[in-house]
């Protein structure tokens, strides 16, 4: 399953809208490793040092610029885009830039810039600065508001691709879960769950393997897994250019009855954060439900960790689950709920994964036990 040139046409489409709203005569969309040029090209910048950006004028057809010649071939095949160039380095992008804005009558007009996104601004400031000197006659007006409006609501086809990448994590899962052992390494652990992954047609990865007594996130290390140890495990899927993310604990032993307790605890959590996901409802409601178990319970002080947030394209995406959010929460939003606790001297649990919001009711995409 793929995108189709309709979808990126109609993607195009609503950006256009939303420029013209803005006041805006041009679109300047630049990505390193974020998803921004992606989202409206189908390309991604994939190799170290490679970047990309699309122009987009209001009117006429969009140009993508990649950096490197010898990717212009896999850029083609990526894109639906017909005007695609190797711009070299950055006094090729800002050439480029400068001929096309001309071309579209754009050099003296209100050009948004579309840079990475609330994780991270990806365009160096001398880029910037050379693109404000060789257009001195433009405005520049941030416009990563569009990009987020945007990428919030997942189309069928996007949510069926997230659907695809959970069943990855899960199988990811199940890989690290066999291999799981007191005296097997955490690289060991890992290697088995990116092994499944990749052989599922994973294109990128990310793992967490923590010991939840002494922490509840951190990267594989060369550490042997205890007895009787409690083992925080997280990961990160992106098939077919969508991520999905899955926490789940595992015990090498016999868990003790408050280890259980805590774990119970937070998938609670995660269930009411679930529950709390619907259309009408705003992001705020969901951080609320989940910090309203842990109260009850009496876990709340031994709370650690973020919340959850959206994704797709990027790992993490708008919104933050924060209990001050006011983003309504609509149909096509995806989300990765996961309330974490770690108790010193008991251990940690963070547990949780994506979910979809749907017309009625909000679908978790991961198979997460009620139990420890």
């Amino acid at each position: 399953m793929q995108l189709t040139t309709d979808e990126y046409k109609g993607r195009l489409q609503w950006i256009r809208q939303a420029m013209g709203e803005q006041e805006l005569d041009a679109l300047l969309v630049y990505s390193w490793k974020r998803a921004q040029v992606r989202y409206v090209s189908g390309y991604h910048p994939n190799y170290v040092a490679n970047v990309a950006m699309v122009v987009v004028p209001l009117r006429g057809n969009p140009t993508l610029l990649i950096r490197f010649l010898f990717d212009l071939g896999r850029a083609r095949k990526m894109s639906w885009m017909d005007d695609i160039r190797a711009s070299g380095d950055w006094a090729g992008f800002v050439r480029d830039c400068k001929a096309i804005l001309a071309e579209h009558n754009a050099v003296h007009g209100r050009v948004g810039l579309v840079s990475g996104d609330f994780v991270v601004n990806e365009m160096p400031y001398t880029l910037y600065q050379h693109l404000a000197d060789a257009l001195p006659q433009a405005e520049f007006v941030p416009a990563l508001s569009i990009f987020e409006k945007a990428r919030l609501r997942k189309s069928p086809t996007e949510c069926a691709l997230m659907e695809h990448s959970a069943r990855v994590a899960d199988a990811a899962v199940e890989a690290a879960a066999e291999a799981l052992a007191p005296g097997c390494s955490e690289y060991e652990v890992a290697a088995a769950a990116e092994g499944t992954a990749r052989a599922l047609g994973a294109e990128d990865f990310l793992c967490v393997i923590a010991p939840g007594s002494e922490e509840l996130v951190g990267p594989p290390e060369d550490r042997s897994i205890g007895t009787e140890e409690i083992v925080v495990l997280e990961f990160a899927t992106q098939v077919g250019g969508y991520w999905t993310q899955v926490a789940r604990v595992f015990h090498t032993g016999t868990p003790t009855t408050e280890q259980r307790e805590m774990y119970e605890v937070a998938y609670q959590g995660y269930l009411a954060g679930v529950e709390a996901a619907c259309p009408g409802s705003i992001v705020a409601d969901v951080a609320r439900a989940e910090l309203a178990v842990l109260k009850e319970a009496g876990w709340l002080k031994w709370r650690e960790y973020d919340l959850g947030h959206g994704d797709g394209l990027d790992h993490p995406e708008v919104p933050a689950i924060t209990p001050t959010s006011g983003m309504p929460i609509e149909p096509g939003m995806v989300l990765c709920i996961h309330p974490g606790l770690r108790k010193p001297g008991v251990g940690g649990a963070f547990v949780g994964g994506t979910v979809l919001v749907g017309e009625e009711k909000t679908v978790p995409l991961h198979q997460i036990p009620e139990a420890l």
